[in-house]
């Protein structure tokens, strides 16, 4: 049987466990940043892990661009920033607290519901070539 002074040198032990495992969370996500930028290259921004604005570039060609046009294309590239925010924290502190433990299915709930999740890139479809068979369902079409 343990002594009381065992079972809180224990306590101790695990609360200073908890407290670096903290510190270190901490660290990881003031360092973290997702950049996007837009298909055109004219706007770009970065965000930091709570999704917040930390830095706004715009190019040249963004400002030949109509005002709401350029607003337009600012929310878009932050909203995807934004949705990729998620995985990027779930890739950087799953060493720390496990890919798969109860306190990373939380932490990644509250990124999804503030910011959903980032959309596999597809490639674009291929323009259909009258001349190429491999892409017609038949050759009588």
């Amino acid at each position: 049987m343990s002594s009381p002074e065992s079972m809180l040198a224990g306590f101790q032990a695990q609360i200073e466990a908890k407290l670096r495992q903290a510190d270190e969370l901490r660290a990881v996500t003031e360092r973290l940043r997702v950049t996007e930028t837009s298909a055109d290259s004219s706007v770009t921004v970065v965000v930091d892990a709570t999704g917040n604005v930390a830095d706004l570039r715009l190019t040249h060609a963004a400002l030949d661009k109509a005002p709401d046009e350029v607003a337009a294309s600012i929310l878009t590239v932050l909203r995807t920033a934004q949705a990729k925010v998620g995985d990027r924290v779930r890739e950087s502190v799953a060493p720390l607290i496990g890919g798969d433990s109860e306190t990373m299915g939380m932490l990644m709930a509250g990124y999804d519901d503030r910011f959903g999740r980032a959309e596999p890139q597809t490639p674009p479809a291929r323009p259909r070539d009258d001349d190429d068979f491999d892409q017609r369902d038949s050759w009588l079409d």
